[in-house]
């Protein structure tokens, strides 16, 4: 069976790598940031790359029981497109194996393409059961040399989905062309962990449901999915939402104040303003609102910024989570419930991939409970402010802000349940457009907060914390631009990810924290018609914790598209 993924497909048009320069940039809408014009990246000498490095990560891979595995194969060299060039999916039935039957210590996707040739950065997904299990981009292929790029993701979380055989449909939504020929050759695998000394089953959501939000655009900015036949016995509800901005907020962060726009009527700037968030409600309740890592996809900005060290979490897009434990007591009641997801204030189309994760109460098969405070507001606190102009610059401040809290409870077999769920924001983005909007600079910073408390009585059952800071510096140029044959094309990129998170289940504490960054120059040229200039350096860093808690420290260097450093 053969399926196109037409929502998440990246049309032709669309994104700097298609070298029509003056959309390109409004596409990826590189805005704004400081009072003082905006700085030009320092130029790099003529260059053209060759034989790039497949791409590398300085985030640690995921950790993997020593104990006996079982792998069962998803797909093997299967080609994005079929004979005719129409996109298709590899699809089937899952099955556990006989040989590692659950509870599993862990289990691990792991996923591998191929690409060679002209092509875009594509968007991909996995569906197990009906449940989204992996949305993510591609990197773009460098040329007649074969590009390989990986990724592993723990999926242990989804144990409740894959105990039973459940239909599977994957890929990567490709469309190709005499110009962009490129074929994603994809190679899936899904591998058990048997449980063993030092690898217990660890505690798993009991039920993982989809949540079918369909995609939100400017016109119809919010989606409702009803969900049935929930479990009767929920103590817990955790919901992830991931979040892909398209066209022009491909680049969302670098979208401008309309009035800045205006300003620069030639230069085909992404107005709206920068602040992005998705409103969650429950059965017409207001439960909270998620933002969204401000990725960054291959082809985004400069494409040599990203050879070969992709920008952060983008071939496996970063989920945000919503503690919707306070709702549980109205979720168990067995009737149809809604969950609408909203976004206020977008530029173009936005794809929504969420799924419900639900504890439910071994002891007894009916929970009962009640929302008791729901002090969410309607839209996030926001100011802008938009400078005259000077030296025909101008530059700009926005401000957004949130605090948010819900609490219910729930009437369990070990007593009645109190749960508050805090979730906090505070974000910036300032910004400076010159040399007729097509100088630009951004800084912006984003930190998100949750905490999440259970009680019985006066005793904390369980307690979460959350932060998460996303800092990220835009500095562009597409000043030297003629036409799509003639052009220069440059930027720097600085990206952040700073994470500390917290559980504390009875005596039992996990806690696990880090610092990513990446720094990336990019230049990409092109005079009459045949590229001059194709080079870029980078470096970035991890420090913190892996996934099982043990200090991981990682650098990588490049320059002109080849690995230096890599330990």
């Amino acid at each position: 069976m053969t399926v196109s993924l037409p929502s998440i497909a990246r049309p032709l048009a669309a994104g700097l790598a298609s070298l029509t320069v003056a959309a390109a940039l409004s596409l990826t809408a590189l805005a704004p940031v400081q009072a003082a014009p905006a700085p030009t990246p320092t130029p790099a000498p003529s260059f053209i790359e060759t034989g790039v490095s497949d791409p590398v990560s300085a985030a640690p891979p995921v950790s993997r029981p020593t104990t006996q595995s079982c792998t069962v194969t998803l797909a093997s060299d299967f080609a994005s497109n079929a004979a005719d060039g129409s996109p298709q999916n590899f699809s089937g039935t899952l099955a556990p194996p006989a040989a590692c039957p659950g509870p599993w210590s862990k289990v691990v996707l792991d996923y591998t393409s191929k690409v060679s040739g002209r092509q875009f950065d594509r968007s991909g997904t996995l569906q197990i059961g009906g449940v989204n299990v992996w949305f993510g981009t591609t990197q773009e292929p460098s040329g007649p040399q074969t590009t390989t790029f990986h990724f592993s993701k723990d999926i242990t979380d989804y144990s409740s989905l894959l105990t039973t055989p459940q239909p599977f449909s994957g890929g990567i939504g490709n469309y190709t062309s005499n110009v962009y020929t490129g074929v994603y050759s994809q190679t899936v695998t899904v591998t058990y962990y048997r449980t063993g000394k030092g690898f217990p089953a660890p505690r798993t959501p009991d039920k993982v449901i989809a949540v079918p939000v369909s995609d939100l655009t400017p016109g119809s900015p919010s989606s409702t999915a009803t969900l049935a036949g929930l479990p009767r016995n929920i103590t817990a509800a955790q919901l992830r939402v991931t979040l892909k901005g398209n066209g022009c907020d491909e680049q969302w962060f670098t979208t401008v104040p309309d009035k800045v726009a205006a300003t620069f009527p030639g230069a085909g700037l992404c107005g709206h303003g920068s602040y992005r968030e998705a409103l969650v409600s429950v059965d017409g309740t207001r439960a909270g609102a998620v933002g969204t890592y401000p990725h960054i996809y291959s082809g985004g900005i400069v494409p040599t910024l990203w050879r070969p060290v992709l920008a952060i979490d983008t071939l496996d897009l970063r989920p945000e989570n919503l503690d919707l434990t306070p709702f549980a007591g109205q979720l168990v009641d067995g009737g149809t419930h809604q969950v609408t997801v909203s976004m206020g204030q977008i530029g173009d189309t936005w794809n929504v991939m969420a799924n419900l994760f639900l504890f439910t109460d071994h002891g007894q098969a009916r929970t009962s409970g009640a929302l008791t405070t729901s002090k969410v507001a309607a839209a996030a606190t926001t100011s802008t402010t938009v400078d005259p102009a000077r030296n025909g610059a101008v530059s700009y401040t926005q401000k957004a802000s949130r605090n948010d809290l819900t609490a219910g409870y729930i009437d369990t077999s070990a007593g009645r349940v109190y749960t508050t769920a805090a979730n906090n924001r505070t974000w910036q983005n300032a910004g400076t457009a010159s040399d007729n909007g097509l100088v630009q600079s951004i800084r912006q910073s984003d930190r998100m907060t949750q905490d999440s408390n259970s009680r019985i009585g006066n005793k904390t059952i369980r307690s979460s914390s959350l932060d998460e800071s996303y800092p990220i510096t835009v500095d562009a140029s597409s000043a030297n631009y003629t036409n799509d044959q003639n052009f220069s094309l440059t930027a720097t990129v600085h990206m952040g990810q700073d994470v500390d998170s917290v559980v504390k289940e009875g005596s039992t504490r996990t806690a696990r924290n880090w610092n990513w960054e990446l720094d990336s120059y990019g230049i990409l040229g092109r005079t009459a018609g045949v590229t001059s200039e194709s080079d870029g350096h980078s470096t970035s860093s991890y420090k913190g914790k892996d996934d099982a808690g043990k200090p991981y420290r990682h650098n990588i260097v490049t320059e002109h598209g080849k690995v230096l450093l890599n330990k």
